[in-house]
């Protein structure tokens, strides 16, 4: 019987380690999807439309064009996030 108690305690204590693998890999992750947004919001303020130049009226994208590069790369960011995540709880968790 205590083999048996020491067995589910080995098991908790590796199920724990992997836990505190997956948070850690999850913070990471949180902190460059944090790196990427910021950098994101600095291109989408870049192509925000300035008042129009009189010499290259069509040197800027159009405001629809900057807003689907923005809604297309932060979905795109959702789902490698998503993806990444499901990939590091299969891998610490072996669900």
């Amino acid at each position: 019987m205590n083999t048996v108690s020491s067995m589910a305690e080995i098991k908790l204590d590796m199920m724990e380690l992997k836990l505190d693998r997956l948070i850690d890999e999850m913070r990471f992750l949180k902190s460059r999807t944090i790196a990427f947004d910021t950098r994101l919001r600095g291109i989408e303020a870049y192509l925000k439309p300035n008042e129009p130049s009189e010499q290259q009226p069509e040197s800027k994208p159009t405001p629809w064009f900057a807003a689907t590069a923005s809604a297309t790369a932060r979905t795109a960011l959702f789902a490698v996030g998503a993806a990444v995540g499901v990939a590091l709880t299969k891998l610490y968790l072996g669900a």
